[in-house]
């Protein structure tokens, strides 16, 4: 029913036309892709600048020291977080160049409208300024440290069996996913599974951005990038409610995951592409 309506939304932005042409600088990353055999396989991070590597396996760090399972959870997530935070950030650019052409033209291009409805759709609202507020990716050191606290540092069966970094439930039978060993009142629970960490994270950023329970540590996260202003609002995230806040402040205090808030991917990754928007759907 909601994609219905989104068409129709959609249908009334196509209904004027012009003949300029818009043109956006899109910039991707070229990930290197890679499998986790062993703890060896996991690819230093040695300062700020990161290879993005992006592990399609996993392995288990249940069995490794705790120093070192730590430093490796972070090295085996990181460059995916990376990764995602920026596809996000290109989002909203693009999101920004169709507010800027708007301002001067008046009707959106054929590309625009269909990338602005899909957007829609995948996110849950009808708004372009809700629609940023929902894109808008937060600080690293709160995405590793609800990793960490919702997959044990590394040490869960769903990390291991199907690269699900953050617990996320499935309620949908023809998704990929695991089944939890452990049902709830007699009623099975399955995890999503997923075929890269990068999958994960981007899936776990599409959930803060949909659920109508994170509205409060969205609208906060679109104005501040302080991570223990934000940490409060996510007490909704789990049943333990402000005592799940409370840990997940201490995790990222004590391993001071707020350094990593100003790692980047080193700029010999990106790929820079000038893209020509001037397809439209005429009125008849």
């Amino acid at each position: 029913m909601r994609t219905i309506i989104y068409f129709f939304i959609c249908l009334g932005i196509f209904l004027v036309s012009c003949k300029k042409v818009s043109t956006f600088r899109q910039i991707s990353i070229k990930p290197q892709y890679a499998l986790i055999e062993t703890k060896d396989d996991i690819h230093t991070i040695t300062d700020s600048t990161v290879v993005p590597y992006i592990y399609t396996k996993v392995i288990s760090l249940r069995n490794l020291e705790v120093d070192e399972k730590k430093q490796k959870f972070v090295e085996m997530l990181l460059p995916s977080i990376l990764v995602a935070q920026h596809s996000l950030s290109q989002k909203i650019s693009r999101i920004e160049h169709i507010e800027n052409w708007l301002q001067k033209n008046p009707s959106m291009l054929k590309t625009d409208s269909l990338f602005i409805c899909q957007l829609f759709d995948t996110y849950n609202c009808k708004e372009i300024q809700e629609l940023k507020i929902r894109l808008k990716p937060h600080p690293v050191s709160i995405v590793l440290g609800q990793a960490a606290l919702e997959s044990g540092w590394g040490s869960s069966r769903f990390l291991k069996d199907g690269n699900n970094i953050f617990g996320i439930w499935s309620y949908n039978s023809d998704e990929n996913r695991i089944k939890a060993l452990v049902g709830r009142d007699s009623t099975s629970i399955y995890v999503k599974s997923y075929a890269s960490i990068e999958d994960s994270v981007k899936d776990y950023f599409e959930t803060i951005a949909r659920v109508d329970a994170y509205q409060k540590f969205r609208q906060e996260r679109f104005e501040s990038d302080n991570p223990f202003i934000l940490i409060p609002l996510l007490n909704r995230y789990s049943e333990l409610g402000d005592t799940y806040t409370r840990k997940l402040k201490e995790i990222v205090e004590s391993n001071n995951l707020t350094k990593y808030d100003f790692y980047v991917i080193g700029s010999e990754y990106f790929v820079e592409k000038e893209i020509k928007l001037s397809e439209m759907f005429l009125k008849e």
